[in-house]
């Protein structure tokens, strides 16, 4: 895994016990668990987390779970951000959850608790708005390449905050390569689905507080 080009790091609690939601063409299982994180003000983000079947990080929960409880364990997950486009129902919503290749129990843990570092290309022109509190918030979309060979692309949605998504919206361009630091948080928003029908819905973004820009577009050069 290089962990520049995607990389996660979340310390927090599962909420739930882990379910088997997906089957691959070689057979492996892929089970998927939420966990609380909590930020430094104390905001509780519930984030999904997948684990592939026969996987060092598959195997550590199966250890927890034969000496204890795995809700409420105290882990550490390092992995990627993961995207997918659902289909039936939910066709054309953005699936988001935390790959997780990596898992350790750890009831002393004082380190950072949600920490994301990915290497992405700028995939759409990036607008700004004002939030009802007054800040200033940019959308950015962000191409990250997997480097599993399977030559796909998570497209993450991003936000930046007042100074840093004001001067983004000036300099950044289509096609731009950017390295960003911020943390993964989950929202909860109603959906209007029409006819006066509302549905309440949780979507995952991630939270930009820095960012380098590596390579410049050949439009924007």
């Amino acid at each position: 895994m290089n962990e520049a080009n995607n990389y996660i790091l979340l310390f927090g609690e599962p909420v739930d016990y882990p379910q088997q939601v997906s089957v691959d063409r070689q057979g492996k299982a892929y089970y998927k668990f939420n966990m609380a994180v909590e930020r430094g003000s104390g905001i509780i983000d519930i984030l999904p987390i997948v684990v592939e079947e026969d996987t060092a990080a598959y195997n550590t929960l199966a250890d927890i779970d034969e000496k204890g409880e795995i809700v409420g364990a105290q882990l550490v997950i390092k992995g990627e951000v993961r995207t997918r486009n659902l289909k039936g129902k939910d066709n054309g919503r953005l699936d988001i959850s935390v790959r997780a290749f990596e898992i350790t129990e750890d009831d002393n843990y004082k380190g950072i608790t949600n920490r994301v570092i990915i290497t992405g290309h700028i995939c759409k022109e990036i607008p700004t708005r004002t939030t009802p509190r007054g800040f200033t918030i940019a959308d950015v979309t962000l191409a990250v390449n997997r480097e599993d060979g399977s030559k796909l692309s998570d497209y993450i949605p991003s936000i930046m905050w007042n100074g840093t998504a004001t001067r983004a919206s000036k300099k950044l361009r289509v096609g731009d390569v950017i390295e960003a630091v911020g943390r993964l948080q989950s929202r909860e928003y109603i959906k209007d689905l029409g006819d006066g029908e509302k549905e309440p819905r949780t979507c995952y973004e991630l939270s930009v507080s820095k960012y380098e820009i590596l390579k410049t577009s050949e439009v924007s050069a």
